[in-house]
């Protein structure tokens, strides 16, 4: 891994905010989404009342400050052969967090919307269980860019020596 470099330090914090978010993704996938998909709308229990489950908070902030913690691990490595490791992790990342966004937030409000009933509705719980498998997907999408800045940090931070263009030959 070498030295404690301003490279390895910014590289080190998008690897920890990564994976601590995956591992938020992997506590509500786990735990809080498949409870939530078991039997709509009857499930939907835990987000109803005055102490209802809402994530929301960790979601809007985490995720930010991983983007721009890598984008500054990228800025800080661009010059090393580790940059192409860490576009491909933030091009996960990116494309994770428009998944989400687009297809899994909206989907999640859409079967949310009628809230809690006492009674199972088979039609959403089948939509329920696409929403589940799609946020599976996405979550793995912050795993693999995990990996990628992990694979990163393991190459060394050696600047890259390019010659420089000449013009006319």
């Amino acid at each position: 891994m070498g030295s404690l470099s301003i490279r390895n330090l910014t590289l080190m914090a998008a690897i920890t905010s990564c994976f601590l978010q995956a591992g938020g993704g992997l506590f509500a996938i786990s735990v809080l989404v498949s409870t939530i998909t078991e039997a709509p709308p009857r499930s939907f229990a835990m987000l109803e009342g005055a102490y209802s489950y809402d994530s929301s908070a960790f979601w809007e902030t985490l995720p930010p400050i991983t983007a721009a913690l890598i984008v500054i691990a990228l800025a800080a490595n661009w010059k090393t052969s580790r940059r192409w490791l860490m576009v491909t992790a933030f091009a996960l990342f990116i494309l994770g967090g428009l998944l989400a966004g687009i297809l899994l937030e909206p989907e999640f409000a859409r079967i949310t919307e009628g809230g809690y009933n006492d009674w199972v509705d088979p039609e959403l719980k089948e939509r329920a269980r696409s929403w589940y498998a799609l946020d599976w997907a996405t979550w793995s999408l912050t795993l693999f860019a995990g990996i990628a800045l992990l694979l990163a940090l393991a190459l060394p931070a050696i600047a890259e020596d390019r010659p420089k263009a000449r013009p006319f030959g």
